[in-house]
């Protein structure tokens, strides 16, 4: 799906298609100090994104006096985050879902509770008429919070492949309630990059 942004001149810019979904790890130390591992960016032919949703989350709250809203607060949960991949590979089970390796070949999922591994997700559009040619966006602090949907069907005569969809839940980083980066580049990042707010040094 195309969809319209808005540049600095108050222009709109069309984003042309979805080019390609990463991901980095996210580890955070007792001490709350957040790092990341070297973006991984999925293969278009293995895992290439087809669709991506980020519904917002968190509750807006007005506060009216003399029959009229004074004070209107948003609490910015993040985002629930909808994912199509054309497959689910190897590197998902391992990092997103913490499933094991099984010494015969495949993974292992068990059940249970477990704690979620935390990552960096980041989707990068190609642009239309722009001076950049990737607008991205980096959701900081992810996880893969319910197990990708399996759908499989016999052939028909006709291809038909099923896609699994992964529903990924982004919330603030801790250490700077940091939620969404977008920025704009002609290359992809190996690295996810904090940015500083402006006019904050």
């Amino acid at each position: 799906m195309e969809e319209l942004k808005e540049n600095n001149e108050g222009d709109y810019l069309m984003n042309k298609t979805i080019a390609k979904v990463g991901y980095a790890m996210l580890t955070e130390t007792t001490e709350g100090k957040i790092t990341y591992s070297e973006v991984k960016w999925f293969k278009s032919d293995k895992a290439g994104g087809r669709t991506v949703g980020a519904e917002p989350s968190g509750e807006s709250t007005t506060v009216y006096a003399d029959g009229l809203p004074v004070i209107v607060a948003n609490n910015n949960a993040g985002y629930n985050i909808s994912l199509e991949l054309i497959a689910i590979v190897d590197d998902i089970e391992k990092d997103w879902y913490g499933n094991s390796e099984a010494t015969e070949g495949g993974f292992i999922e068990k059940g249970g509770i477990s704690v979620l591994p935390r990552f960096a997700l980041l989707v990068a559009k190609e642009r239309y008429d722009s001076d950049k040619l990737y607008e991205i966006d980096t959701y900081f602090d992810c996880v893969a919070s319910t197990r990708a949907t399996r759908n499989d069907k016999t052939s028909e005569g006709n291809f038909d492949p099923q896609f699994p969809t992964f529903t990924i839940t982004s919330k603030p980083r801790p250490d700077n309630d940091f939620v969404r980066y977008t920025s704009y580049e002609d290359i992809l990042p190996t690295a996810v990059v904090t940015p500083t707010v402006k006019g904050a040094e």
